[in-house]
């Protein structure tokens, strides 16, 4: 990916890489915890990069952190809205986390969110 990118704002896909559950946020305790066999969709408001670096430091650089596709700021809440409802329709959430799933194919949930935005008619670019 080139390094420009990362300071845009869009959607992105993060996974711990290890089979051993972790808080979804350390510095809270979240009860919720999540390990190798879930991901979560999200969206970038500041930048990728701003984002990525909070979930090195929450699962101790034990994550991927996938940008998928590059959203104006302005359409971000109408994207996530659009991608979580089609992604519940596919895939159960990890306890009361909203943006969490019990998903490992990384490639399907990407092929929704493209599908989805695709059919939003919303401008955006996939990068994925």
């Amino acid at each position: 990916m080139n390094e420009n990118m990362l300071d845009r704002t869009g959607v992105y896909i993060a996974y711990p890489t290890s089979p051993i559950l972790k808080s979804i946020y350390r510095p809270k305790n979240y009860k919720t915890k999540v390990n190798d066999q879930h991901t979560k969709i999200g969206i970038a408001r500041d930048s990728f990069r701003s984002r990525k670096s909070g979930y090195l430091g929450n699962f101790d650089n034990e994550v991927e952190f996938i940008p998928v596709v590059l959203v104006d700021r302005e359409f971000l809440n109408a994207v996530e809205k659009l991608i979580i409802e089609a992604l519940c329709s596919n895939f159960p959430r990890v306890g009361k986390a909203r943006e969490w799933f019990c998903a490992s194919d990384r490639r399907r949930i990407s092929e929704i969110i493209a599908k989805t935005l695709l059919e939003s008619g919303i401008k955006h670019e996939y990068i994925g």
